[in-house]
């Protein structure tokens, strides 16, 4: 019985939505092998013209690659990202590099013809000469030609270049002449040794009308080849790209065994004016391998597909799927999705079993059709795929429309089909009135209610959902909900996002399924992920409870996926990761009894210093020395660790106003010390630089010559704004994670500033930035600039310093130092569930003079 639950659950997913196509696709079986035994296309003659003219640029991987490449479209989607790789500002609509090097080429075959010589290959990569002379000594000089350049892109001042015709094996007769050779010199008695260098130097000069350009020309000769080694005249990344390329293709490695797999393709419904394409693809589980994945045996498989569209490659995807193996026979459903408007394609999809290396290919043609939009709620309602179920096996082919249409409908009825998404809001620091807007997918919505902080704004009844919202003048860390609800006041889909935090946010929202809804066989997962700014995903990954599923490679993230029989509470779970292995998560209960759909998590870090009488740093700490209460009720330690060398974010906030003229030039010195003692190379630091406004002057970065660049040039002028700059600089740092500190140096007196020191300081604390204020040349009567300084610190985990000179910048950035990589990480799980009020922390530690220094506490 179990397995025909899942067959008409697996059938479910390839059902039309009413007005879609009338029955799903199934490619012949035969084209799998008819695609696998395809033979490799020689490259045509455009493309091996196109080989030629980027010899100069291309690695010696990436020349591999291209002809390792078997079909016209692939080597074609190769090129294009040969140039997006080399594209020097990717978000313009030009490759400025591009254009260049084209024009090179022209130039190239105006003067040489052929393009394998010396002095094409050199004009192509160092740019035409300024000036060049061409035999300018008869009998002096060898046939010889000379270049003189101003400058090249990485090298500083002018250099000259030697091309001597009949000196080495140049295709075109003229070769580069290194100055460690010495002049090319033709004059010389036979049998008898040429003249010496400086005497040579002083014949040209005297004999020979140019010979003056020549020895000057000389003194500035450089090698081509060590010039070409040291200086990256031109882009040249990574070989890494084009294997990584090559792995993507979809191409069946030679002599692989083929894997027995058969591909069901279905459009559902449509998402805004694109048509859901679902492409089911089944593999007999006894044909399947077996790893291990932990513990648990599992069978593993990547799916890589390409979309062709008028015999160009249109799009690329990869998803990964780990599905629990069992003893039990049936099929292994593997399901994907894209998002294609109507039209014709070519569909290519292969597998590869991860544990056997077997490999299944197959392409084929297929019309995309236009799905009306009253089918629009539909699309995959309850679709299968990465399975916990077991024994799926696909019913036969004279039972797919009475298998699917009535489960179906029990899916929709219990599961839901409404989307809504809040818009992305700017990254800038929001205050006063904003408008938002929601997007909403589905029928029978009659309004969408708008939430800010938890609190009621507005609900607007017909489309488009957006309101204006009072953020208010003070900078808060705030959430935004939007609620779409239907007949009856029934909540039927719910978006939550973040206000003000920041352009380093990186988060994942799980869209669908909605917390707390109902699914009976099988749901569709959609999360929507917010990238830090300048970062790349690396893949997101969907879990059911703790068991992944599969995992995306590109957007759009969408999977659909098949419920166990068991009627427990369920949780989805979805996973990003970015390349340099930081992840975030979002997770949703189904199925689950009133209230439980609300929780949520609260996992606490606390970076904590424990200094001694002498307020010295501390190590060799243990575990059971340390006690963490939380508003007063003791909290259970999840992690416990020394961290010398987790990953910095730091930030330096220089006071650059007139009151700084005197210390200025001194604090650029201590901030550049600070930089080369501090930010090692899995560190990050930027530079905040203000008077009547702050500026960021460096964006985070690790290299120390970027961040002096920002420092360099600085005028005390103008007034201060330092409350404005703090705010400025915390919105920087939010939605980062982990040990974050911001270094301000300043007079401490504030002149300029919109903003309030109490607002400063909130929302330092909402943020989570630890602050060290160094107070520079601060009268001692000046008791309020000293406290508030001191307040600003203490309260958000740092430590005040209060010195008369910048000159004594030093030794207060070695105790940073010492105290940022010497500080102990305690994570609990907060045992308070709900309220978003600030909640007070306090770390204790039981040996006696010893003071454990953390954040006083925290907002949820």
């Amino acid at each position: 019985m179990a397995t025909l639950l899942t067959a008409a659950a697996l059938l479910a997913a390839a059902a039309p939505a009413p007005g879609g196509d009338p029955s799903p696709v199934e490619p012949p079986a035969e084209t799998q092998l008819e695609a696998a035994s395809q033979p490799t296309v020689e490259p045509p003659a455009a493309q091996l013209a196109w080989l030629e003219e980027v010899g100069p640029l291309l690695g010696d991987e990436e020349r591999e690659v291209f002809l390792a490449l078997g079909r016209d479209y692939q080597r074609e989607a190769f090129i294009e990202r040969f140039w997006e790789l080399r594209d020097p500002f990717p978000g313009t609509g030009r490759n400025e590099f591009r254009e260049t090097w084209e024009a090179r080429l022209e130039l190239a075959r105006s003067r040489y013809r052929r393009l394998d010589g010396d002095r094409a290959k050199t004009l192509l990569l160092a740019g035409p000469p300024r000036r060049t002379f061409t035999d300018p000594c008869p009998g002096e000089l060898r046939p010889v030609e000379i270049w003189l350049y101003d400058r090249v892109e990485g090298l500083a001042g002018g250099f000259a270049l030697f091309f001597v015709r009949g000196a080495g094996g140049s295709p075109d007769g003229w070769s580069h002449w290194s100055p460690l050779r010495g002049l090319p010199l033709s004059f010389g008695r036979p049998g008898s040794p040429l003249p010496s260098e400086p005497a040579a130097m002083a014949r040209l000069a005297t004999d020979c009308p140019r010979g003056r350009d020549v020895v000057d020309a000389f003194a500035q000769a450089v090698d081509w080849r060590m010039l070409n080694t040291r200086v990256d005249l031109v882009p040249r990344p990574s070989g890494e790209w084009a294997r990584a390329f090559l792995a993507r293709t979809t191409d069946l490695p030679e002599g692989a065994e083929l894997l027995p797999a058969s591909v069901t393709l279905a459009f559902p419904g449509r998402h805004q004016s694109r048509t859901v394409v679902q492409g089911l693809i089944t593999v007999p589980r006894e044909a399947a391998a077996t790893g291990a994945l932990g513990e648990r045996p599992t069978h593993s498989f990547i799916v890589d597909g390409e979309v062709l569209r008028e015999g160009r490659l249109f799009e690329r995807f990869r998803y990964r799927f780990d599905l629990p193996a069992d003893e039990a026979a049936g099929e292994l459903p593997l399901a994907v999705q894209r998002f294609l408007r109507p039209g014709e394609y070519d569909l290519i999809f292969r597998v590869r079993d991860v544990n056997s290396q077997h490999g299944f290919r197959i392409e084929f043609p297929v019309h995309v059709p236009a799905v009306p939009r009253a089918a629009e709620a539909t699309a995959v309602a309850e679709a299968p795929p990465p399975a916990a179920a077991s024994g799926a096996v696909a019913a036969p082919a004279a039972n797919r429309e009475g298998a699917a249409g009535p489960r179906l409908a029990e899916a929709n009825a219990t599961g839901g089909d409404w989307l809504l998404a809040i818009q992305p809001l700017p990254e800038e620091l929001l205050t006063g009135r904003v408008r938002v807007e929601a997007r909403a997918e589905g029928d029978g919505i009659e309004r969408v209610a708008f939430l800010l902080d938890g609190q009621p704004v507005m609900a607007k009844t017909r489309p488009p959902y957006s309101v204006e919202l009072d953020l208010g003048q003070a900078p808060r860390l705030r959430t935004l909900e939007a609620v779409a609800f239907g007949a009856g006041g029934r909540e039927l889909a719910r978006d939550r996002v973040p206000v003000n935090a920041g352009p380093h946010r990186f988060g994942v929202r799980l869209l669908e399924p909605q917390p707390g809804s109902r699914h009976s066989t099988s749901l569709r997962a959609r999360a929507e992920v917010d990238l830090p700014r300048g970062q790349k995903l690396d893949r997101l990954e969907f879990f059911l409870n703790e068991t992944r599923l599969a995992s995306l490679y590109q957007p759009p993230f969408v999977q659909p996926i098949l419920l166990p029989p068991s009627r427990d509470i369920t949780y989805v779970r979805a996973v990003a990761y970015l390349a340099d292995g930081n992840a975030t998560e979002d997770l949703v209960f189904i199925n689950a009894p009133p209230g439980m759909d609300r929780l949520r998590i609260n996992f606490v870090e606390l970076f904590t210093s424990v200094l001694d009488s002498k307020g010295q740093p501390v190590q060799g700490l243990e575990r059971e020395e340390f006690t963490v209460l939380e508003e007063g009720r003791e909290q259970t330690i999840a992690r416990f660790e020394l961290v010398r060398d987790l990953p910095i974010h730091a930030g330096v906030l220089l006071d650059a106003s007139t009151s700084m003229l005197e210390e200025l030039p001194e604090a650029i010195r201590g901030a550049l010390r600070f930089f080369e003692g501090v930010i090692k190379p899995k560190d990050r630091a930027a530079v905040v630089v203000f008077n009547d406004a702050p500026r960021l002057t460096v964006p985070f970065t690790n290299r120390h010559d970027v961040l002096a660049g920002g420092l360099s040039g600085l005028e005390a002028e103008g007034e201060t704004a330092l409350y404005d700059s703090l705010v400025f600089t915390f919105h920087y740092f939010a939605g980062l994670r982990g040990k974050r500190v911001v270094i301000l140096l300043s007079d401490g007196e504030d002149s300029h500033s919109r903003h309030s020191f109490d607002e400063a300081l909130d929302f330092a604390k909402r943020t989570g930035v630890a602050v060290y204020a160094i107070g520079i040349n601060l009268p001692r009567r000046d008791t309020l600039v000293r406290s508030r300084l001191a307040r600003l610190a203490r309260e958000t985990g740092g430590r005040p310093f209060f010195i008369q000179r910048a000159v004594e910048l030093k030794k207060i950035y070695e105790s940073i130092e010492t105290e940022l990589r010497s500080q102990y990480l305690l994570a609990y799980q907060s045992t308070h569930e709900s309220g978003g009020d600030f909640r007070e922390v306090e770390v204790r530690v039981a040996r006696q003079g010893l003071e454990a220094k953390t954040v006083p506490g925290y907002y949820p």
